[in-house]
């Protein structure tokens, strides 16, 4: 599961968070406890409408909208039981030539391919069938089909790195695994520019073996 913190050159990074599940199910079973347990907090915090229909009805987390406090509570609650693994793809904006985003969805598919090469090589990520699901709003219309195409011909077909690699472009009001992918990415988005704020809970997460590699471009 994937998600992007889209900011190019208005920021000084572009953090992309990887969220690889080790236990699909019971990882779904924590997501709705967390919701259920803390969904009077949730609502009060959702200020622009974005976590919860207008009706009322929970929609989705969103890392943008969760309190610093509420953050290391997500921590907390679901760093447990080793149920995923993290991956960040970290691009410091400073240091990318001038034309590296003039198309926004080739960037994007240049750096998912070169750390997922980078993830397969170190051994931290299988080269058996692997299945991305991305969120589809992050995703210029007609470029649809470029990364697929793309990785398969890169990893697959080029160089052998995976045996095969599959994508899928979901809502990630449905995707619970994307949710949790986005709220990892805010996180270490706003550690990088708020001078270390969850820098003890990203350390534990390094040290406990969730977060599995930080992946920085330019090399």
């Amino acid at each position: 599961m994937a998600k992007k913190n889209i900011n190019y050159y208005k920021n000084k990074f572009f953090i992309i968070c990887i969220l690889y599940p080790i236990n699909k199910d019971r990882l779904t079973k924590v997501y709705k406890r967390f919701i259920s347990s803390n969904i009077e907090e949730l609502r009060n915090m959702d200020k622009n409408g974005k976590m919860f229909y207008n009706n009322g009805k929970f929609k989705e987390l969103k890392g943008s909208c969760l309190t610093s406090d509420m953050k290391r509570k997500f921590i907390n609650y679901f760093c447990k039981n080793n149920l995923f693994k993290l991956f960040y793809i970290y691009c410091d904006n400073n240091r990318v030539e001038s034309n590296f985003y003039q198309n926004t969805s080739r960037a994007f598919n240049y750096l998912m391919k070169l750390s997922i090469e980078h993830f397969t090589k170190s051994d931290f990520i299988p080269k058996s069938d692997n299945y991305l699901f991305i969120d589809e709003r992050n995703i210029r219309t007609g470029a649809i089909s470029a990364l697929p195409e793309y990785l398969n011909t890169e990893l697959v077909t080029g160089n052998s790195i995976q045996n095969s690699f599959f994508v899928q472009y979901c809502q990630s009001e449905n995707t619970k695994l994307i949710q949790l992918a986005d709220v990892f990415s805010n996180i270490y988005y706003c550690n990088l520019i708020s001078k270390d704020c969850y820098k003890d809970e990203i350390e534990n997460m390094i040290k406990e073996g969730y977060i599995k590699c930080q992946f920085k471009f330019p090399l």
